[in-house]
């Protein structure tokens, strides 16, 4: 028996990787979620994030974060009718989570779950539940709060004082409470700790008034025994957030037109802190906080949209960060935002999802790399094959070669990570990929992938590869043949005056001047050079060089000569893109220098200078993009200008051809199928006796394209011509149930009958063709296996099946024959007969441009996508780009079987 090992790929086997990396429209069965209520995270493993959301019908769901599955995320329902209320408790001393939700005017508490013992992916078969009531059926409970030893609960009845419950978990035995003072309008309460006592935050109204109190839990021996603090701030307060210490004291964080943090006395201080922090607010509605090693965030929603402040401050002297020392001031990261929630859990930094009208009410994901301090934004899907969902995406096909067969690749694996955090689809799995997060991709029996990597910009972060058989480590640049393809359009004709898109229109907008033009692709060029050496690791030439758009260009400065604004410390390289570039309209001046380190860039802004040290292709390529932003041209302007488009009506149209000409091809068959039986029958009466199934010759077409036991071909990678089959796992999909209940009852009813005449030449023949279908059967696991090739396959299976009786095959021949001649007679209304396929029926309708679902649209279409595409890109348009093309094809299927057959 073969060593299977002896096959393995090595490092001395010499593989080589191409790879061809485009800007291109990918298409997912996904849809997003839209419309929520509250929204909460938790951190369950290491960049494993725990979504629970309200849909718009108030359900509650959740959603967890799963590697290598083909949407990346996995959900769960947890209720069952709408939840008025929900909170989780996260115990960071001991690591676990508990749940309660308001379901059906009742409490429902989970269990307490250990994050590292618990499989989150079968949360939904895990939770259980135990219920609290109110004293009486006539109160309306409102909301939930739990911490780690209670559970409390609010209550509201028409013309009574409003109430509170208070239950320990370990009974969920509910006492009530009247709320301090009487309150009737409670605006939000929440269990915590302060002056290491255990109790309960309330912010609450009376009249005009808005009043911050903490209180303590009752001492069972001593009920008067309390603690209290009432906090006060310079306005009345809209809402606040606990941020748990390990001191054992909750800090405050309260909000109104400022932030206010509160913390309570540490040691031996019998006094609290209070501080303000730097910015305003106008309408505050919500606040949350989180904390990592030290640093703090907070972010606030008020009229503006969702806002940001951290004590992570950037010093843009030392191009250092320090914690702790100051507050930068707020920051505007989504505008219109509706909803939020920042990340709870361990080793979690500056990770929000928030629903935005800006995004068109879908649950977004907003993060800052830890490395480039970019911040990303990506739409929240589900796998749904109802739905598709177009995205933006730099798409690389990356393939090995070695004189090795194919079949030493098999069950190997390739390692991929990233020099700042990105998400991928690879074969439409979806990963994460970062620094220190690297993921395993195990490749089949081609030794070929692609990647897919959504963007809202140009630029991208590099993929770095490894693996056991390859000697050094790969560095895919998704980027580069844009920027190539990039700066060959700017150094033709008028550059990027009166470029057009590939629509026709102009890419820049009516009223941007060509000299703001002209300045701004100068800087472009100059960044596409700084991000080439960057690629190729090579600054040693790179000149310090200026540029402005708007203004008046810096000559003869460097960029150390420049005063930075003291005001303007604190805010980090993605903060700056991110947030204050966008609200800023006036001229700037970019000056870039080589430094150790890296390139600096220096931006002026009227009055200010901000400067940064770049060190990633990804940073340049944000710069880039705000270059384009300063003259209007933004990532959909270039992206129909750089991007190979697919565009469907052109691939509709090529189907729509293929299906007129087989519609005139099976017309003509019919005409034709009697003169070819009896050219067949007559034709095999006469050369029967003579076959000899070893000098049958096996036609070229019938030879196994993907032998195992031959190598890889040199060829060049492209991502446009693999497009289908990265989604060739899609086109199965939903298709359940057996073959004949999905087709037309016309065609079961002539498969039927085939299968019937079929069976007495198999009772005739009895065990003796049974036996040579097992040898057979037996040849072709050798060829699975790389024994044996796909053309000796054929010879030996012709050679044990005439053993059986030659005059099977006449046999066979005429059922086959009899067969398709029936099935022409249905052809035209069974290939044309929608078919009603959950999921698959309606999905297809969409992608289709409205035509329904049948056998033979469905056939064209899959025929029309590689043909589109390959004609497009070795031609530049469509194959049935004019009409009078497309009548000429169509009208030569009906002749297609007009053969002479004397």
């Amino acid at each position: 028996m073969e060593n299977l090992q002896d096959n393995i790929v090595t490092k001395e086997d010499n593989v080589s990787v191409s790879f061809h990396s485009e800007l291109m429209n990918n298409y997912f069965p996904e849809s997003t979620i839209e419309n929520t209520g509250e929204i909460r995270t938790l951190m369950v493993g290491e960049d494993q994030p725990l979504i629970f959301y309200q849909d718009s019908k108030g359900l509650l769901n959740a959603i967890l974060r799963q590697e290598g599955t083909e949407s990346g995320w996995l959900p769960f329902e947890l209720s069952k009718d709408e939840v008025k209320s929900y909170e989780f408790e996260y115990n960071t001393e001991n690591d676990r989570f508990q749940i309660a939700k308001v379901e059906g005017n009742q409490v429902w508490v989970s269990q307490s779950l250990n994050i590292s013992g618990t499989n989150f992916e079968k949360l939904g078969d895990i939770l259980t539940w135990k219920s609290l009531s109110a004293n009486t059926g006539t109160e309306i409970i409102e909301k939930v709060s739990i911490g780690t030893k209670h559970v409390l609960f609010g209550t509201s009845e028409k013309g009574k004082d409003a109430l509170y419950y208070l239950a320990e978990l370990s009974t969920l035995e509910a006492k009530s409470y009247t709320f301090p003072e009487n309150a009737k309008s409670i605006i939000q309460f929440e269990l915590g700790n302060y002056d290491y006592s255990n109790g309960v935050f309330f912010l609450y109204g009376l009249g005009s008034e808005r009043t911050m109190l903490y209180q303590s839990f009752p001492d069972p021996k001593y009920p008067d025994n309390t603690t209290k603090a009432r906090f006060l701030g310079d306005d009345n307060f809209n809402g606040f957030a606990l941020m748990e210490s390990d001191g054992g004291n909750d800090t405050l964080y309260a909000v109104g037109s400022q932030v206010n943090e509160f913390k309570g006395p540490e040691g031996s201080s019998a006094d609290g802190t209070h501080v303000v922090l730097p910015g305003t607010y106008q309408n505050s509605q919500k606040i949350r906080v989180a904390f990592f090693e030290g640093e703090k965030s907070v972010w606030v929603l008020d009229d503006a949209g969702l806002q940001y402040q951290t004590n992570r401050f950037f010093d843009q002297t030392t191009q250092e960060f320090s914690v702790g020392k100051s507050w930068t001031a707020p920051l505007l990261m989504v505008e219109g935002a509706s909803q939020f929630s920042c990340a709870k859990g361990k080793g979690v930094r500056n990770q929000l999802y928030a629903i935005s009208t800006e995004y068109g009410s879908e649950l977004t994901r907003l993060w800052q790399d830890s490395v480039t301090t970019l911040w990303n934004t990506n739409k929240v899907a589900l796998s749904n094959l109802d739905k598709l969902k177009e995205v933006e995406s730099y798409s690389a096909q990356v393939r090995f070669n070695t004189s090795l067969n194919l079949k030493s690749f098999s069950g190997q694996k390739v390692y991929l990570s990233s020099e700042s955090n990105l998400f991928i689809y690879v074969d439409n799995k979806s990963y994460h990929l970062g620094p220190d997060h690297q993921v395993a991709i195990p490749l089949g029996l081609i030794p070929q992938f692609t990647i897919i990597c959504p963007v809202d910009e140009l630029g991208a972060s590099n993929i770095t590869m490894s693996a056991d058989f390859l000697q050094n480590d790969q560095v895919i640049d998704l980027t580069g043949k844009v920027y190539d393809r990039l700066q060959n359009k700017i150094d033709t004709g008028n550059g990027l005056v009166g470029a057009k898109k590939q629509n026709g229109k102009n890419l820049i907008p009516k009223g941007v001047s060509d000299s703001t033009v002209k300045s701004a692709q100068e800087g472009i060029s100059k960044m596409i050079g700084v991000a080439k050496d960057i690629r190729n690791n090579n600054s040693s030439s790179f000149q310090t060089t200026s540029f402005s758009v708007g203004g008046a260009a810096t000559s003869g400065v460097s960029a150390s000569s420049l005063t930075i604004s003291a005001s303007d410390f604190g805010h980090s390289l993605g903060d700056f893109l991110h947030s204050i570039w966008t609200k800023t309209k006036e001229a700037f001046e970019f000056i870039m220098e080589k430094v150790k380190d890296g390139f600096k860039f220096v931006i002026k802004i009227g009055e200010k200078v901000f400067n940064w040290i770049v060190k990633t292709i990804r940073e340049v390529g944000g710069f880039i993009q705000k270059v384009f932003h300063a003259i209007e041209v933004f990532f959909k302007d270039l992206f129909e200008f750089l991007a190979f488009l697919f565009q469907w009506d052109d691939i509709i149209e090529t189907k729509r051809a293929y299906k007129g000409f087989v519609k005139n091809a099976v017309k003509g068959l019919g005409n034709e199928i009697g003169a070819i039986r009896k050219y067949i029958d007559a034709t095999l009466d006469a050369e029967i006796a003579k076959f000899d199934p070893k000098n049958v010759g096996i036609p070229d077409e019938l030879n196994d394209k993907v032998n195992v036991n031959e190598a890889p071909k040199e060829s060049k990678p492209d991502p446009r011509a693999n497009w289908l089959d990265s989604k060739k796992q899609y086109i199965s999909q939903g298709k359940e149930g057996e073959v004949n209940q999905k087709m037309p009852t016309e065609f079961s009813d002539v498969f039927e009958q085939f299968i019937q005449k079929l069976t007495p030449i198999f009772q005739e023949t009895g065990t003796q063709l049974l036996d040579q279908m097992k040898l057979v059967g037996s040849a072709f696991s050798d060829v699975i296996n790389g024994k044996m090739t796909f053309v000796d396959f054929l010879k030996f299976a012709l050679d044990r099946l005439a053993v059986a009786g030659l005059t099977l095959l006449k046999a066979l021949v005429d059922i086959i024959l009899e067969t398709l001649e029936m099935l022409i007679k249905v052809a035209e209304v069974g290939m044309n007969k929608e078919w009603n396929i959950p999921i698959i029926s309606s999905l297809y309708k969409k992608i289709s441009g409205g035509d329904p679902l049948t056998f033979l649209d469905a056939m064209c279409l899959l025929v029309a996508i590689p043909s589109t595409i390959l004609f497009k890109i070795g031609e530049g348009k469509a194959p049935f780009a004019s009409k009078e093309i497309k009548d000429a094809f169509v009208n030569s299927g009906t002749k297609v079987f007009q053969l002479n057959l004397n």
